[in-house]
């Protein structure tokens, strides 16, 4: 029985061609959009769980009023949790040493990219395979690395074993030597530790090992618990940890909390600083609901056209019937037609996500594979049976109930009872799509916004060329001099911030110190400082409202002058021209205001305008640190450039030649933006296809069943127009009911989307129209053929069996 079920199952999807086809393919998009997605998915949600212990490790952090929470920590943190916390078992600390400068022999040396300081405990935590070497005692001793294999290989070459052998490692101005005491494999994809290469911590200096530095937070701190369980008395435990290293203040409150966060939730949290879409889980629910919804959008392709084709299988319902066949054997048969039809979509769709892979990781910044997916796959394949099944169940429900008298004695159509089923599908189908054909055009509205607001400064053919080591920065003004004058270099500039590049010189934790500036009227702002001479206001075209720029005489014995910008001056109560002249500090360096710019933007929009304050000598309150900034012809940029590695290199011998256009910089910025907009322009067109092919489906079929009506029409004297028109008719108004239920829906997720930006698009009518018309056209589009096709038959052919 099984056999002749699935035989009359092909035959059927076999003589029917053009409805099996549009199955078929919508199916099969639908499923390799599934596919992809859902490795995408597995990853995200798989990070950091390969460790054997991932169940019981805890990422330690911290939180404080002033930067909220983050995962910096101080070093002596690290030893005193196993030793005043009963359920911690060990600990371990991480911090970044920045890009390694490697060499075998002191003089060439090599950049590994990501290099971190930890402790011997580091491999009592995690399980990271240990190629060569003792896990107990490589990071034992100061001056010992542990390189992961392909760095092994970058550095001594494939083949060879480098244990035991001396590294040069150039730190900035220091030359330090290294003993290679163990080789790690590579980290996998889904870590979130991120290394190339890991330090013995006891290399650092003794004063960055202070046992009493309770309030320089540098590292990252793992621990170990003895139990799953521990994590919810942790909470309490690192109360009582802080009340014994820490001051309350006047009220008897402490400004420090610690808080424990398992590390397998760590890459989808808040504290997640991983770029673009991975450790987002905003992003990861809306692809995965996006790439849902798109199978949906199949599945009711195949339910439309199944019930709309009731008429033509009642009479083999009916037959099948009276010769003794029960409901349930005719459900199974058509639900087992929908699981081959989902199981072949299946493998389509393997097939078409396979091929799709390079270019989905392009797309996603993602290094996915299918090495280690077999069982993923595997299971997949339940999934499309299942989706199969349920895609069917209703169709199968629908055409084993007809009475087979009565489809025996009544020749008419009975696939009109379900007419009410198929037009919500048709509009739920097409809200779908008309939500993301709305996502789409205000995601494009936006980032043409960002590319066209003026920011305060002029970045075309200014390049910043990073001054990486003390030395080199201290000689700034020489090399700022060895530029000047060049042919192709209009204007040079020495400054420790740039606009997009502000505040990443300075400690505590890097990339978000600010300080605050005191001043006569006994107020203080959190600002954005940065070290800069006479020449980056004009060559940046930043634009002075009061006052006047920095002056190149007075020398290093004068007080230091500060210009800060108009948000600044507000913050502190001042107009432009009341603030120049005042005094104004940044710690212990006094000196007076000499100018207020215009609002420039130092960072995406995504953020607010922020206070600003210029200074023209270094604060002993920041590590030096800056760039050398250049305004390059536009016909000499290759020479120009040239020039400029040829100065610098002598003050970095040791350092790669840096460099990157601030107008790419900011560009950068919005990275992920551009690619959410490609991504949800690809499952709007790919939603777009499968609806349209449903509605071509549909139509074609309507079509069909009303080819006596049309001839009758003809007949009577109806145009190609009149007849089209009536055909067309009833699809459009599915449509534009889909669009009004998509209007609110797409309002609230893209107001949602554009939240995350502090200078936005408003979301007019003018996108909600020319969707709609859009989608109308579409139809109108997908529906004619069919129509023109009906209205063009000759009406003899039509009639002539009447």
């Amino acid at each position: 029985m099984l056999k002749n079920y699935l035989k009359i199952a092909w035959r059927n999807l076999t003589q029917h061609k053009s409805y099996s086809l549009i199955n078929l393919t919508g199916l099969a998009v639908g499923m390799a959009c599934c596919l992809l997605i859902g490795l995408y998915m597995r990853e995200e949600l798989s990070f950091d769980d390969f460790h054997d212990n991932a169940d019981r490790i805890a990422a330690i952090g911290s939180s404080s009023s002033f930067f909220g929470q983050m995962l910096a920590t101080p070093w002596p943190l690290a030893d005193a949790l196993p030793e005043e916390i009963p359920q911690v078992e060990a600990a371990t600390r991480v911090t970044g040493t920045g890009s390694l400068n490697l060499s075998t022999d002191g003089q060439n040396f090599t950049e590994v990219s990501q290099g971190k300081y930890s402790d011997p405990a580091f491999f009592d935590i995690f399980s990271f395979e240990m190629l060569s070497g003792s896990e107990s005692e490589a990071l034992a001793a100061p001056n010992s690395i542990v390189l992961s294999r392909s760095s092994a290989e970058q550095l001594f070459g494939e083949g060879t074993d480098p244990m035991g052998e001396t590294l040069w490692w150039q730190k900035r101005d220091t030359l330090l030597t290294l003993e290679v005491t163990g080789v790690i494999q590579d980290e996998p994809l889904n870590s979130s530790i991120g290394y190339d290469a890991l330090v013995s911590s006891r290399t650092m200096s003794e004063t960055r090992r202070s046992p009493d530095s309770w309030n320089s937070y540098s590292y990252y701190t793992y621990a170990l618990l003895r139990s799953t369980d521990d994590f919810e008395a942790m909470e309490e435990q690192l109360r009582l940890l802080v009340e014994s290293h820490y001051e309350p203040n006047d009220e008897g409150e402490y400004s420090q909390e610690y808080f424990a966060t398992p590390i397998t939730e760590l890459h989808l949290s808040d504290l997640s600083r991983d770029e673009g879409f991975t450790g987002n889980r905003a992003y990861l629910y809306l692809f995965g609901s996006v790439a849902l919804f798109i199978l949906i959008i199949a599945c009711v392709n195949y339910v439309n056209l199944a019930t709309a084709r009731a008429s033509l299988r009642a009479k083999e319902v009916g037959v099948r019937k009276s010769l003794g066949a029960r409901r349930l054997q005719l459900a199974g048969q058509f639900v087992g037609e929908s699981m081959i039809l989902s199981v072949g979509a299946y493998l389509l769709g393997a097939v078409l996500a396979m091929l799709a892979l390079p270019w989905f990781n392009e797309l996603f910044g993602t290094h996915l594979d299918w090495s280690s997916g077999g069982a993923f796959l595997a299971w997949l394949v339940l999934a499309a049976a299942a989706v199969g099944l349920l895609a069917g169940l209703y169709p199968s429900l629908y055409l084993s109930r007809f009475a087979p008298v009565t489809v025996l004695r009544n020749q008419k159509s009975r696939g009109s009872s379900g007419s009410l089923l198929r037009k919500a599908l048709v509009v739920g189908q097409f809200a779908i799509a008309l939500v993301l054909i709305i996502g789409s055009m205000v995601v494009y509205r936006q980032l043409q916004f960002t590319q066209n607001k003026d920011l305060g400064f002029d970045g075309e053919q200014v390049v910043t060329v990073d001054l990486s080591s003390q030395d080199a920065w201290n000689q700034r003004e020489s090399i700022a001099s060895g530029l000047r004058g060049y042919t192709g270099i209009e204007t040079v500039s020495a400054s420790g911030g740039v606009p997009g590049e502000f505040n990443i010189r300075f400690s505590n934790p890097p990339s978000s110190y600010s300080s605050e500036a005191g001043t006569d009227t006994e107020k203080a702002v959190t600002i954005a400082p940065a070290t800069v001479d006479e020449y980056l206001i004009p060559l940046l075209d930043i634009e002075l409202v009061a006052g006047s720029n920095f002056s190149s005489a007075g020398g290093a014995d004068a007080p230091p002058s500060y210009i800060i910008n108009r948000k600044a001056a507000e913050l502190l109560g001042w107009t432009p021209e009341e603030a120049v002249g005042k005094a104004f500090s940044i710690g212990s360096a006094e000196g007076k205001l000499v100018g207020v710019t215009e609002d420039f933007h130092i960072s995406s929009l995504h953020s607010e305008i922020e206070a600003i304050v210029l200074m023209n000598q270094e604060s002993s309150n920041f590590y030096g640190g800056g760039y050398i900034v250049a305004e390059l012809a536009p016909d000499r940029i290759s020479e120009a450039m040239d020039r400029i590695e040829e100065v610098v290199a002598p003050f970095s011998p040791n350092s790669a030649f840096t460099y990157e256009f601030l107008d790419d910089k900011f560009d950068a910025m919005y990275r992920t933006e551009r690619r959410f907009g490609r991504v949800v322009g690809l499952f709007t067109f790919v939603a777009i296809v499968i609806a349209s092919l449903g509605l071509y489906g549909l139509a074609a079929f309507s079509a069909e069943r009303r080819v006596k009506e049309i001839g009758v029409r003809k007949v009577m004297g109806a145009t190609v127009t009149n007849i089209v028109t009536l055909l067309s008719r009833d699809f459009l108004k599915l449509v534009m009911l889909g669009f009004v239920i998509a209007i609110p829906v797409a309002y609230y997720v893209m107001n949602q989307w554009l939240a995350d930006f502090a200078y936005r698009i408003d979301i007019g009518a003018g996108v909600f129209v020319l969707a709609g018309l859009g989608a109308v056209l579409l139809a109108l589009l997908t529906v004619s053929w069919q129509s023109v096709r009906a209205a063009t038959t000759n009406p003899a052919e039509a009639l002539r069996s009447e």
